[in-house]
């Protein structure tokens, strides 16, 4: 069997590093063992401290079938905000540390000078974080990575890990890597590196001898079984998603950052970023109720019967959060 090594991705890893793929394909075990084996220091993250708190049990502790394969004693333990790895085979050594992306909301002052490497687990939810994530990361790397490329060093580099849960995500929109993403799954793409930014979209043989596990079984086609098996984005919706030539379109009115045309023969609308002017202009923080009343209450019935359509992927989850 071939499991996901990241591993075999070495020379490709850049300052951040994002491989999104199916449940229990070797993402989290791969890159913490490869961290151990080459000891390099590390920060294990999760987005809330509840979270971080459990991986300091034996019963959430990620480090626990490593510990079993590899013969490690890893375990976290708590310090303050924060919490420690501890490798009890090596004389107690500290190899880490642990702490929820949540604490660099407010947190500025420390000196992680001496991590080389963040490992961000699970950093899509289906749920709306109590605090900006994508803001928060950004923090985080400044404080953590503070000025080593002005001082000639190696950037902090970031391993950030999940399953396939939603495309919606905050710091997926802050690095505008949704258009990016959309285009490696229309074409089967596995891997995309930018200056800066590697995505990796693996499929796994792994994947594919579960899909005949007992767990798996009459389970074809929901969205836990495109989500875990298939490494599709089963929460997303990507109908209605279609790159049109707005000059066959006419500019209907403007509503935040997006602009809503009409085709000029088969009536259909289209909503992107192309501007146009001498067109109403909304806001959907200011007078969103103006913009409902007036057309918004009318759009989610175009939508179902295939009359409204978006640039990408962003724009249509940013205008259906406003017409729903």
């Amino acid at each position: 069997m071939k499991w996901f090594d990241i591993a075999d991705y070495e020379k490709d890893l850049k300052a951040v590093s994002i491989i999104i793929g199916g449940r229990g394909i070797g993402k989290t075990y791969s890159a913490l063992d490869y961290l151990i084996r080459n000891k390099i220091r590390f920060m294990y993250m999760r987005n809330t401290r509840t979270q971080i708190a459990e991986s300091a049990t034996d019963f959430g502790n990620p480090f626990k079938r490593l510990n079993k394969d590899k013969g490690y004693d890893i375990h976290i333990y708590p310090e303050k905000e924060h919490f420690n790895i501890i490798d009890k085979a090596n004389d107690n050594m500290n190899i880490g540390y642990a702490c929820p992306l949540s604490i660099f909301e407010n947190y500025r002052g420390a000196d992680l000078s001496d991590v080389d490497v963040v490992l961000f687990d699970e950093f899509i939810e289906n749920r709306t974080l109590m605090f900006d994530q994508f803001k928060t990361f950004v923090n985080m790397r400044e404080t953590v990575g503070r000025n080593r490329e002005l001082l000639g060093e190696e950037p902090l580099y970031c391993l950030m890990l999940s399953n396939s849960q939603s495309l919606n995500n905050p710091i997926l929109v802050g690095y505008n890597l949704i258009p990016t993403i959309e285009g490696m799954i229309r074409t089967n793409q596995q891997k995309s590196k930018k200056k800066d930014i590697l995505i990796l979209l693996p499929e796994s043989e792994i994947s594919e001898l579960k899909k005949n596990t007992s767990t798996y079984s009459g389970l074809q086609g929901t969205k836990i079984y495109k989500e875990n098996l298939e490494n599709k984005f089963a929460n997303d919706s990507f109908f209605g998603v279609q790159k049109r030539n707005v000059r066959e379109y006419k500019p209907i009115l403007q509503i935040d950052d997006m602009y809503l045309y009409k085709h000029k023969s088969n009536g259909k609308f289209y909503v992107c970023s192309v501007q146009a002017t001498n067109i109403q202009v909304y806001n959907s923080r200011d007078n969103a109720l103006m913009f409902y009343q007036s057309f918004g209450r009318f759009l989610p019935m175009e939508y179902s019967r295939g009359f409204l359509e978006f640039s990408d992927f962003t724009t249509k989850s940013k205008f259906m959060a406003i017409i729903e």
